[in-house]
């Protein structure tokens, strides 16, 4: 009877102890949710693109119904959910997330549009780029447009608006800069509610904003504008209009094509300059005045006559019709060149510019006639912006901050050389030489010290680390969905 007794109380207490644990640990570990994993899938057979913007949408010329998604949005990623399913994961302009489901037919017919968009992209009139040729993704920058359109309040339609009242009273044309100033910042933060403003568009408004200003200084010269009203008036509507060209071209453009824009509208606002002025387009007239006009011989001088001329005049128009002329085919040098031209590289080609035309400056000597001086500063811009892309553009890829700091290191580089020739006493020549000397060796100083990734390729603006972006992995919890964790 007892050892019967005993396992009965064994096996009941054995199961009290199971049940125990059941209750205190197995619930616990029952009511946790296993997360569904999805993977970042590409959207091309490249394997390139990862992320769709409405002005990759439209520039790929995707539509039903390969694509999906209807109305508004900010972007479109492609994942791949445990188990073979797809998904496409779009968020809306309301900041709303709407979830596609797609099975393996709307996937291939998905990425069979991405991928023949790109194609088409790829080609140059007759001219195919090649297998792999992409488009970059612009990311979202609005932030990056408020703060420039803020400081061209500053630098540009505030000043203009100052100089347009400066003729009714000082107060006036302060309050006009200030109104000026502070409106910029509100028009430019409504222009991004509500709508994608790309890395291109920011930077392109905020240069056509700044040479559109530049641009109306030279109109009001050659339409000689007499008194501050006109004169702001022309510089006041050359940089909104700059800004306004500036945004709308570069909605169907890339970083490097934005930078690539800018770049040869400026190369032919100097070249054209450059061949005015040694054309002696620039001179100033001078013309003999007596003092006295009963004796033409007695005490003559020189009267100088600064304002700009009719050659003057037309140099100044070639010049702003130079620069539109750049805005439209500058994209195609990052669009069609055999390697890829990233917005960092556009950077680096234009400060090669500026040293080279500060180097071949310094060959003329300060004596005598100044006009040769314009040519060979143009060819030297010439010639450094060719140089920097064959030796820097086309052997790596620099991101937007690369570019900056190579920038930089060009500028520290500069001020070392004319700091060594101020202390050496050296003459102006020399000291324009020894400046673009330094301004060289710390633009190549800073590249290799930044050591920026190898060329990708005619990829037309796409930086290697986006191709890595594909290792991405998104992990969603079952049941409402609060959160989202990314991990690149």
């Amino acid at each position: 009877m007892l050892p019967a007794l005993s396992t009965r109380v064994l096996r009941t207490l054995s199961l009290i102890g199971v049940a125990t644990f059941t209750v205190t640990v197995a619930s616990p570990l029952a009511a946790q949710v296993m997360p569904i994993i999805e993977t970042l899938v590409p959207l091309d057979s490249a394997r390139r693109i990862t992320i769709l913007t409405p002005t990759l949408v439209s520039r790929l010329n995707l539509v039903a119904p390969a694509w999906p998604v209807a109305g508004s949005f900010r972007e479109a990623r492609l994942y791949r959910v445990d188990g073979g399913t797809h998904v496409l994961v779009v968020q809306r302009a309301d900041s709303t997330v709407a979830r596609f489901a797609l099975d393996a037919t709307a996937v291939a017919s998905l990425q069979n549009a991405v991928s023949a968009g790109l194609v088409a992209q790829g080609r140059g009139g007759d001219r195919l780029v090649g297998e792999g040729t992409g488009v970059v993704v612009s990311q979202p920058a609005g932030n990056t447009f408020v703060r420039n359109q803020t400081f061209l309040g500053l630098v540009a339609y505030g000043p203009a608006t100052a100089a347009i009242l400066s003729k009714t009273n000082g107060a006036a044309a302060a309050g006009g800069y200030l109104l000026a100033a502070g409106t910029s910042f509100f028009v430019a933060a409504n222009t991004v509610k509500g709508r994608v403003v790309t890395r291109a568009q920011a930077a392109r408004a905020a240069h056509g904003g700044t040479r559109g200003a530049l641009a109306g200084v030279g109109i009001a010269a050659i339409a000689n504008a007499d008194g501050g009203p006109a004169w702001g008036a022309s510089i006041l509507a050359g940089a909104i209009g700059g800004t306004i060209a500036g945004f709308q071209q570069a909605r169907g453009l890339s970083d490097g094509e934005a930078a690539s824009a800018g770049f040869f509208a400026d190369l032919g606002a100097l070249t054209a300059l450059g061949i005015g002025g040694s054309s002696g387009a620039f001179k100033g007239r001078k013309t003999v005045v007596p003092n006295d006009a009963n004796n033409p011989q007695f005490g003559t001088y020189t009267n100088t006559d600064n304002s700009l001329r009719g050659p003057g005049k037309a140099a100044v128009g070639a010049a702003i019709g130079a620069s539109v002329i750049g805005y439209a085919l500058g994209p195609r040098y990052a669009r069609r060149a055999a390697y890829n031209v990233t917005a960092g590289d556009v950077s680096v080609a234009f400060a090669g510019a500026m040293l080279g035309g500060a180097a071949a400056s310094a060959l003329i000597g300060d004596g005598g006639d100044d006009t040769p001086k314009f040519g060979v500063a143009a060819a030297g811009i010439l010639a450094g912006a060719f140089l920097a892309d064959r030796g820097l553009v086309r052997r790596a890829d620099r991101t937007s901050a690369d570019g900056t700091l190579i920038q930089l290191g060009a500028l520290a580089g500069a001020l070392m050389g004319a700091g060594g020739a101020a202390i050496a006493g050296t003459e102006t020549q020399g000291a324009l030489a020894l400046a673009s000397a330094g301004g060289i060796l710390g633009l190549l100083a800073a590249d290799r010290i930044i050591k920026p990734a190898r060329d990708a390729g005619p990829l037309r603006g796409i930086m290697q680390s986006s191709a890595r972006a594909l290792d991405g992995r998104v992990f969603v919890s079952l049941g409402p969905v609060t959160s989202v964790r990314v991990t690149f």
